[in-house]
């Protein structure tokens, strides 16, 4: 019927709008929880932590019968940790049209202040727990191949663990907005800088805003600057506090090589996962020192791995025959720690190294604190005025270390033979 056509009367309708801001991202951060809830906080001042630390036994001992000599006298051995301090940065930014046109409700869903500074300290939790699991290198990835004057990258090796499986999971960006990174040689040379404005699903390749020259096997890290970046300068996390050197030859001062007792137990190529390779490092930790692990933890094809190994024991009986369920309760949450060996706990964290099972003894684990989280406001109020411009800064940052007490105390498995999915995380 002429005249009914609602498209003759759409500047009468309005657009009705949900009443909140819809957040997509992932707030699990599993072991960033652990590193720094369950562990104890110890206050720092000063340069660096000291922690003086037994390494040997005092040998001077045997039996020496009817008129014998005593032992020689001898002493025990020690030697300090000494943990550096390291930072994570955070920082936002406003200019004055969008602090006015965004004070009340009526001009916007939020005022984007304090929504940019609490979603700041969000993303930062985020990125802290990819350096939770890391060693403190800050390497996100290897270039896989030289690359000439390319703006799409080949990468392997993510977080700088061996495979070839998703070297972008620890890569970000997008149209809107994206990580600057840098590239690195062997020589810690920096051959370049962009911001990553793709990840592209198969998880081999980045794309960058600037074409790229650079060798085999550079390193990406984070960059703050063409002439600045975050090479070893993170937080040193599991991979660090759990290792037999293979990462981290000398660990808070101590060589891994001069001092063995600060290896963990590593069992690497693992291949089939299996309940008896799973208790081959349990045994080695207490043989060795005689202490238990707290939980298990590792990303979801190793759980998925493990999973496999309990299809055999499940039964079903009385009511549960007339309706079987395949899955687990493993299903239902798949962060919990519902899923056991032996009664001990896995824990699954979507930034655990791939193929790899850890064993984690949480009284072995510290995290020394100079400053737990803040806006600076050294002047006297958190917002900065940029000179020159009607704009303000803020920025955020946390200052401390994570530090394995024990490293022989934790167990590590790799190379375990997995059906992995190529997922980016958000």
């Amino acid at each position: 019927m002429p005249g009914s056509d609602l498209t003759q009367w759409d500047p009468l309708f309005k657009d009705d709008y949900a009443p909140a801001i819809i957040d997509e991202l992932n707030k699990e951060n599993v072991i960033l929880q652990f590193m720094t809830s369950e562990t104890p906080d110890d206050t720092w001042v000063g340069r660096q932590k000291i922690i003086p630390t037994k390494v040997g036994r005092n040998w001077s001992v045997g039996s020496i019968g009817a008129g014998g000599a005593l032992p020689n006298a001898g002493r025990s051995a020690y030697v300090d940790f000494k943990v550096p301090m390291r930072d994570t940065y955070g920082r936002v930014g406003f200019e004055r049209y969008v602090i006015e046109q965004s004070s009340n409700s009526k001009g916007s869903w939020q005022q984007v202040m304090p929504q940019e500074m609490r979603g700041l300290v969000e993303d930062l939790a985020f990125s802290r727990n990819r350096m939770a699991w890391s060693y403190g290198e800050g390497v996100l990835a290897l270039v896989n191949g030289a690359q000439t004057a390319d703006t799409t990258i080949e990468v392997d090796a993510p977080g700088n663990v061996a495979g070839s499986i998703m070297g972008n999971r620890y890569l970000y960006g997008d149209s809107t907005s994206g990580m600057q990174v840098a590239f690195i040689d062997s020589s810690d040379a920096v051959q370049g800088t962009g911001v990553i404005n793709s990840v592209p699903a198969a998880g081999t390749t980045v794309v960058s805003d600037t074409a790229i020259t650079c060798d085999d096997n550079a390193k990406i890290v984070l960059a703050q600057t063409p002439t600045q970046n975050s090479l070893d300068k993170e937080p040193e996390g599991i991979l660090a506090g759990i290792d037999d050197g293979t990462y981290v030859g000398t660990y808070h001062n101590i060589s891994r090589t001069t001092y063995p007792i600060m290896q963990s137990y590593v069992v690497s190529s693992v291949g089939t996962l299996s309940l008896d390779a799973i208790q081959q490092p349990i045994d080695a930790v207490s043989i060795q020192v005689g202490k238990g692990i707290d939980f298990f933890a590792c990303e979801h094809a190793v759980r998925r791995a493990y999973l496999v190994l309990l299809e055999t024991d499940r039964r079903y009986t009385g009511a549960d025959l007339s309706s079987p369920d395949g899955g687990t309760s493993a299903a239902k949450k798949p962060t919990g720690k519902t899923i056991s060996y032996g009664d001990i706990p896995m824990c699954v964290d979507r930034d655990a190294p791939y193929g790899m099972l850890f064993g984690i003894n949480k009284a072995s684990w510290v995290r020394y604190v100079m400053s737990e989280g803040t806006w600076a406001a050294d002047e006297g109020h958190v917002l900065k005025w940029v000179s020159g411009y009607d704009q303000w800064t803020a920025f955020y940052y946390i200052l401390d270390n994570f530090h394995c007490q024990k490293p022989n105390c934790n167990f590590r498995m790799e190379g375990i033979d997995v059906n992995q999915i190529t997922v980016h995380s958000y």
